[in-house]
């Protein structure tokens, strides 16, 4: 199973730019997820053509904020696969991630526009970064994961 990851688009509107990546790597994606901070509802719209999972970000319109939760729990075969955007300092997100999601096998979330593909403590933790704003040295990213008995990711740059 192919699953797109990506947050923090923070488009105000579609792109030719948005569209082409969308068609490049959603188009044949069993599933998309965004985590978050897409900025305005045009975008949740048209990524809506996809098999779409979300969560709404912190900095999201109202409306995006009235249509999707901030965290969720989906299961994609057998995993259970707890996603959200995130807040407050990167630093210790993780760990306030922990407490947020218990019994999963994987915790995706943005809000830090760096990447990060690990396991620890069995349970892998994954961020696509940022579609459009990396942060410090981190590029413009998103995420892979192939999924069967094992989640693996894999981080693209754009």
């Amino acid at each position: 199973m192919k699953i797109v990851v990506m947050s923090d688009t923070h488009l105000r509107q579609v792109t030719d730019e948005f569209r082409r990546i969308c068609s490049r790597y959603c188009d044949d994606a069993d599933m998309v997820i965004h985590l978050g901070d897409w900025a305005r509802s045009s975008i949740l719209d048209f990524m809506e053509q996809y098999p779409l999972e979300a969560v709404a970000g912190n900095t999201d319109d109202h409306v995006i904020q009235d249509r999707l939760p901030t965290k969720k729990v989906i299961r994609v075969g057998s995993h259970r696969i707890g996603i959200a955007h995130g807040w407050g300092a990167a630093s210790d997100l993780p760990k306030r991630l922990r407490n947020e999601f218990i019994g999963v096998d994987a915790v995706l979330f943005g809000h830090t526009h760096v990447p990060l593909n690990a396991e620890e403590n069995g349970i892998f933790w994954f961020n696509p970064g940022s579609v459009f704003l990396g942060r410090g040295s981190s590029e413009r990213t998103l995420g892979i994961l192939h999924i069967n008995e094992r989640i693996q990711g894999e981080i693209i740059r754009l």
